[in-house]
Formats: structure tokens, sequence, C-alpha cells
């Protein structure tokens, strides 16, 4: 007689036997698909992942010669190159020029360009100091318009700090010698902002990849701004990029010849990497991103591809065998087979201890969910196998970083002035709080010590009503220039419109005095060489040190410097009168 024991387990059995047979063949199948795609996904990510940290580090070599350059074409006058007689200047030579200038529009005109390139210098000094990888900088100034000043240029190749260096006579070499004078001839012959390829700079004698703008200005070429970054820096890079056991990354042209390559020179064409190859990459000369991976022989083993281009114009590919991305197909798929057969003999235990090893991966995951949903950015997942959900942890993870970059970001451009670059409104919000917190905190031993200065620009509406608000702007961006510049290490704040603050802490706070009479020198010394009211600096200002006897907060101190700032703006305003 059989119990219902026994028919329950023979049922059971027989449907565990029939599903485990089912759903085993069917996941097989589904798992070397999914794998595929997880494998295919993978290295879609390192390479995209790859290029864009790649391309942060180079649009931040753009940014910062872009933001020169338009400083540097906003800063010369249209008026002093028609004086000079050099307008239509081309920068090939003197035969480019319209007119034939005399000695005496020469000398007048290099001595305007001398004093221009030194306002340009510091404030390229500075964009470089801030700008990471940069080893070198210069503005060379087209000699057709120039007998005197030729810019300069500034290298930290083998130093920590920049050095000005001696700039390379244009004459003394041709157009076509790429290691001397490429960097000028060709964002010359190009005509617009472009990245130079890896070359060898036999001027320093290093290898480096350079961005260069040419400078136009009233139809005259007015020379070239640029930047370097070291060849190695960037090789660096892409040489630590590793997917699965022997996988990696190169660098090529979009038409397939390396530019760097683990185990290839510089310079080889895509056909050292086989016909395949050579053959599928022509074929997608003008896609910047391969959708489908390209898979082709090399070394004797089959390799897959996937590639990204670059803001330089470069591709970055990464590759791996197809054996090792297969594995992981065939990993899962023994690991499917053997738990089949445990199943088949312990399945209730089996089934217990899957579930669980199945669900906690995916409940940390939807944890890990709500608290993103809820604004928490710092969810830490330790699920590190090599399987989906593996990929998926890593790619959450990945989500969650590239999410906190991107708030951070966001923050940053948040409390910045988008037209001068200083700290805004808002910004000094936050430290008025901070001020106000170190005045809580403050004790006899340790008092807040801390002033604030309220400038403020005379002459903005005028300027702006009769000369237009570029003029304007231009008016603020110097006088922003000069309070940067005098107080450089101290927060500066654009409160709106014409009004600036400045936080005096540390060294700035005891030098307060000191640094306020050169800022009334430096002023002095604009305004003796301006010959356009855009061009002079005609600042307000009010300095006022925080004391407790006094001022119960940050903002009574900001009240005080105020008060003082329109006093004084008072009597400027009656002594101008008079």
């Amino acid at each position: 007689m059989h119990s219902i024991r026994l028919r329950i387990m023979s049922l059971t059995m027989t449907a565990i036997l029939i599903c485990v047979f089912a759903l085993g063949t069917i996941s097989i199948v589904s798992a070397w698909r999914g794998s595929n795609r997880a494998a295919e996904e993978t290295m879609r990510l390192i390479c995209d992942s790859s290029s864009a940290t790649i391309d942060e580090y180079l649009k931040g070599i753009e940014q910062s010669v872009d933001m020169v350059s338009r400083y540097a074409v906003e800063e010369l006058s249209s008026v002093e190159l028609v004086k000079g007689g050099v307008i239509g200047a081309d920068g090939y030579g003197e035969e480019g020029l319209r007119t034939v200038h005399q000695a005496q529009q020469q000398e007048e005109l290099d001595d305007y360009l001398q004093a221009y390139i030194e306002r340009i210098e510091p404030v390229f000094h500075s964009v470089a100091n801030r700008t990471h990888g940069a080893v070198t900088f210069y503005y060379r100034i087209n000699p057709e318009i120039s007998r005197k000043e030729q810019g300069f240029i500034y290298s930290r190749v083998g130093n920590a700090a920049f050095n000005k260096t001696t700039l390379t006579r244009l004459e003394s070499y041709g157009m076509d010698d790429l290691g001397r004078t490429g960097w000028y001839y060709i964002p010359l012959e190009r005509g617009r902002p472009s990245w130079i390829e890896p070359y060898d700079n036999e001027n320093l004698g290093v290898k480096m990849v350079s961005y260069i703008a040419p400078l136009y200005k009233a139809g005259t070429f007015l020379g070239v701004i640029g930047m370097d970054i070291g060849y190695d820096t960037l090789i660096d890079q892409i040489r630590d990029i590793r997917i699965y056991d022997t996988g990696y990354a190169f660098l090529a042209y979009p038409n397939g010849t390396v530019v760097y390559h683990p185990t290839l020179e510089s310079g080889v064409s895509g056909a050292e990497l086989g016909a395949s190859f050579e053959k599928q990459i022509a074929q997608m000369a003008d896609v910047g991103r391969n959708e489908t991976p390209i898979v082709y022989e090399f070394g004797g083993q089959r390799q897959q591809l996937c590639y990204s281009t670059l803001s330089s114009g470069l591709r970055l590919a990464v590759t791996a065998p197809v054996r090792e991305i297969n594995q992981r197909g065939r990993q899962l798929t023994n690991y499917m087979i053997l738990t089949s057969l445990v199943i088949l003999i312990v399945f209730s235990a089996v089934t217990a201890v899957m579930m669980k090893r199945l669900t906690n991966p995916l409940r940390r995951l939807t944890e890990a969910a709500k608290g993103l949903a809820e604004g928490n950015y710092n969810v830490q997942l330790d699920y590190e196998r090599d399987d989906e959900i593996g990929v998926l942890t890593k790619s959450f993870q990945q989500l969650v970083a590239h999410l906190r970059i991107y708030i951070s970001d966001l923050n940053s451009r948040a409390y910045q002035d988008a037209m001068t670059g200083v700290r805004n409104k808002g910004a000094y919000a936050l430290f008025e709080q901070k001020m106000n917190d170190a005045i809580r905190m403050a004790t006899p031993e340790e008092p807040a010590r801390f002033a604030l200065i309220m400038l403020d620009c005379n002459g903005l509406k005028r300027i702006n009503d009769t000369y237009g608000h570029e003029k304007g702007d231009a008016y603020l961006k110097r006088a922003c220039s000069l309070i940067c510049d005098t107080f450089p290490h101290s927060t500066v704040f654009r409160m709106g419109g014409d009004e600036f603050t400045v936080a005096l802490r540390g060294v700035s706070y005891d030098q307060r005095e000191e640094l306020l009479r050169r800022f009334d020198q430096q002023t002095e010394a604009i305004n003796a060489v301006a010959t356009e009211p855009w061009e002079s600096v005609r600042i307000a200002k009010g300095m006022a040190a925080y004391d407790p006897a006094l001022d119960a907060n940050a903002e009574s101190v900001l009240k005080r410097a105020d008060e003082i700032m329109y006093i004084n703006k008072k009597r400027s305003k009656e002594g101008r009168d008079a």
C-alpha cells in the first residue's frame, strides 16, 4: 500500500524532474545568450566609462584654452590694429599685409602689444595652474603684426612649476617642420581650435599632444594660443585599462592606424591587426561609436572589440579574446547543470539556499534603489560574484558614482557666477552661515577673526547705456580680475550687478590694510593707461573687521562694510563733482 506521502513525493519528484529538465535546458540557452549580451554590455560600459574619463581630462584642456582665447580676443583693440596698419595679416608672411606700415606705426603697435601681452600672461598662467595635466601653455603673436613682442611660453617639463622659456623663431624653420612649427601652422591652416595628434616636440624634447586655437579679430590673424599635455600622461590612462584576463585598450586613428598599442609600434596600419579588422574599421570610418562589436583575428586568436571616439578625434578601443568573453557562458552552463543535479537529490534544501542566495543581493539592490530615490548617494553593495547580479550590482554602483559626480558638479555650478567665474550670492549665503557658526563657537582664547570688503563698480550703467552691455561686461570682468589678483588668498563673491564682496581670513586678514593700499595702487596704475571707459576700473570700497562688541553676526559686519563703502563712494562722487 502506497502512502500519501510517497505519492506526493513521487508526484513532486516527477514534476521536479520535468521542470528541472525543461527549465534547465531553457536556462542554459538563456544564460549563454544572456552572458554574451552582458559581456558586450560590460565591454561597452568599460569603453564608454574610460572614454568619458579621458574626455573629461581632454575637455578640461579645451575649456581652459577656449576661455583664455576669448579673453585674449576681447582684450585686443581693433582700433590699435588699424592704427598699426596690420589689418588683414594672415600669418603666412609679410606679403599677406594689405598696407605698408611705417616705423612709427610699428613702434606704437609693438608698445601696445607688449602691454597687451602683460595683461594676458598672468590670466593664462592662473588658468594653466588650475588645469589638470597641462605641461605647457603659450601665446605666439603673428610675426606680421609685431616686430618686438612675440608672446610667451611656459613649460613645466621636468619641473613642478611652470617656468618661462624661449619661444621658437618661426623664420628659422619651414612650415612643414611638424616638430618645430606644426603647433603654429596647423591651427592656422585649419582655421579653428583643434587637437594636434601626438608628435615629437623638438623644441622641448618631449612627445606631447596639443590643443591650439588660432585667434582672429577684424579679419586679422593675431596668433595662436595653445596648451600641451604629455603623451605619456595620456597613454598611462589607456595602459591601465584592463578587461577580463588579458583584455586591454589601445588608441588609433579613425582609419585604424595605431597611435598606441601594447604590442605594436605607433604608426602601423590597421592591416597589422588583421584584414578583417581593417575592413570593418574602414566601413565605420564615419561612425563615432560602434554598437555592434567588431570580431577579428589577431595573434592567433579571435578578438572582440568596441570603440568610442574621443574629443581629440582619436578612437579608444577596448578588446579581449572571444574565449575569455565566452568563458562566463561556459561557467554558467556548468554551474546550472550541477545545480540541477543537486536539486534532484536534495531539492528542498537546495531550493531554500538558492532562494536566499538569489534574493539577498536583489533585496540589497532594492533597498539601495529606495535609498537612492530618497537622496542617499552613499549606498554600499558588497556583492562581487561574476554573474548577472554581480554585473547589475557593479552597474548600479557605477551609476551611483556617476550621479554623485553629476550632483557635485551641479552644486559647484550653482554657486559660481557664470560671467566672472567667482562665487555667487548663493555661495556667500553659505559662507555667512559658516562665519555665524564660527562666531557662536568662538572663545576669548580663539576669537573669530575675519573681515569683509564691500566693493561697488562705479559707472557701469553709463558704460552699458553708452557703449553697450558687451563693454559693460568687459568692465566688470576687468574689475573682477583686479580684485582676484589683489586678494589671491581670499574668496571673492559677486553679490549681483556691479557689487563684489571679498572675505579676508588668515594671512589676508592680518595684511588687510596693506592689501587695500595695494588695491588702490593697482587701480591707479590701470586707470593711468586706460584709453576707454571700460578699460578703467573705478571701484568704491569699504572694509569692516568682525568686532564682538559691534557685531552679533556676519550680516552685521557686511552691513558696516557696505555703509563705509557707500560713504567712500559718496566722497568720491563729491570729489569728482568739485
